[in-house]
């Protein structure tokens, strides 16, 4: 049984909030950033929907939004569409449609799912009905995202639609060094270049390699300078087949 507390304890993550999100000013994801804000602080009523490949910071926005409106003390909640079956979904619905805050996440997984887009053409319906709020993410804009309920595609139209982007590599060094600074941890630029040049440039596996780095300085008490951060690595390499 899905209860009212699972999704929001899903990705609740202290290091995702609004202050944290990076989006140039002007920006679409800079204008996302302030909606966001404005429906967590219950300011807004506008449905918010984020759009954009992965890595862009959608469900770090989602999760700020949560981490906000919990702190205004709203009741909120967290709907990972693709940990949950249709089912599942439908009866998410029923148990959030009270909420003042519900952030749904990658609705494309649910495209061609009738019953998942029925549950949440009616979330959307009963969160206004009952002055709820609602901020939702994708991979495509409404049109792109192949729904077979033209009701759920017309709520999405709704509201405001903000592209999001993936972050540059100059973005992406902005985060990790933030991170390491938070965490005691001091990388120099050379440590950062091989990190983004070298080993990747996908965000989410930076920031493990970061907290991998993080455990291994301190379990050897060692500073994280170039020679160790590529033996470590190194080692954690699997090994060449054959």
């Amino acid at each position: 049984m899905l209860t009212a507390q699972q999704p929001l304890a899903l990705r609740l993550r202290a290091d995702q909030t609004f202050d944290s999100f990076i989006g140039a000013a002007g920006s679409a994801a800079a204008r996302g950033r302030s909606l966001a804000q404005a429906l967590a602080s219950g300011r807004e009523r506008t449905p918010l929907y984020l759009w954009g490949p992965p890595a862009s910071g959608k469900t770090h926005l989602l999760t700020a939004a949560l981490a906000a409106a919990t702190g205004h003390g709203l009741r909120a909640a967290y709907l990972p569409l693709r940990d949950l079956d249709p089912a599942g979904v439908a009866e998410a619905v029923s148990a959030f449609e009270q909420f003042s805050l519900v952030c749904v996440d990658d609705l494309d997984v649910i495209a061609g799912e009738q019953t998942a887009e029925l549950a949440l053409f009616h979330l959307y319906d009963r969160l206004r009905a009952g002055g709820g709020r609602i901020i939702s993410s994708g991979s495509a804009t409404p049109g792109g995202l192949g729904l077979c309920r033209p009701e759920l595609k017309s709520r999405l139209g709704w509201g405001v639609s903000c592209r999001l982007e993936a972050l540059r590599d100059t973005d992406k060094r902005a985060v990790l060094l933030r991170r390491a600074s938070e965490q005691g941890l001091h990388l120099n630029d050379t440590v950062v270049d091989y990190l983004l040049q070298r080993h990747s440039r996908d965000l989410k596996a930076l920031l493990a390699t970061l907290q991998r780095l993080d455990q291994a300085t301190l379990a050897a008490q060692r500073r994280p300078t170039l020679p160790f951060v590529r033996a470590l690595l190194d080692a954690d390499a699997p090994p060449d087949a054959g």
